[in-house]
């Protein structure tokens, strides 16, 4: 039973340390050749949007998914408003090469078209809910979430070529419609299940250590 009752803690563990994750882990028959920050946001980079509706830029892992260039972006929305679009600027962030996250197998591909996993630019970039508008190629570009990123919380994800530099600008637009968080996928799932472990854990740990 104590040995029961410590499995369960590290399954506590393993769920706090994947509790963060905004993008989605490699997986598949051709998974990411670095899956990025694997322990924590998943992504190379995360937009979040504070609850001023102020947005900032961390690289959470400078080394590209596919290790030559291009950066699987996370969005984090923390805001009181749904988030319909995200203006982007950095050097040669839009001049994508075909070899956008669609062309590789991760958790949640099932959305990549034939023609996305072919590398047709710029689909081959897009998350599930992201579209690109891009009047100014390779350095300036807009990222339209349908859904909008749901307040409070909501989060999006999709790529582009190249790490984002200091100089990286972003503008947020609000409204759209109401965002939502979608359909739990498999690794929200676990960590559901991982929750009510715990929870049980927590119980079993209370009664036997106390003998």
């Amino acid at each position: 039973m104590k040995t029961l009752s410590r499995l369960l803690i590290l399954a506590c563990a393993a769920a706090v340390a994947f509790a963060q994750s905004i993008c989605p882990a490699a997986g598949g028959t051709s998974p990411f050749p670095h899956p990025p920050d694997p322990t924590g946001t998943g992504c190379n980079v995360v937009i979040t949007i504070a609850a001023n509706g102020t947005p900032s830029v961390q690289v959470t892992d400078s080394t590209p998914y596919e290790e030559s260039e291009d950066v699987l972006v996370g969005v984090k929305n923390n805001s009181t408003s749904t988030v319909a679009s995200i203006g982007l600027t950095g050097t040669d962030i839009f001049g994508f090469d075909g070899d956008g996250i669609c062309t590789f197998t991760f958790v949640g591909s099932s959305y990549c078209t034939t023609a996305q996993q072919n590398g047709t630019d710029p689909q081959d970039y897009q998350g599930p809910t992201s579209t690109f508008a891009i009047p100014t190629p390779p350095n300036t570009g807009t990222v339209n979430f349908s859904p909008a990123i749901a307040a409070n919380g909501g989060t999006a994800y999709f790529s582009l070529e190249g790490v984002p530099t200091v100089s990286l600008t972003v503008t947020v637009t609000t409204g759209g419609g109401g965002g939502t968080t979608g359909t739990p996928v498999p690794g929200s799932l676990v960590l559901l299940g991982l929750g009510l472990a715990c929870l049980t854990g927590w119980q079993l740990g209370s009664r036997v250590f106390a003998r």
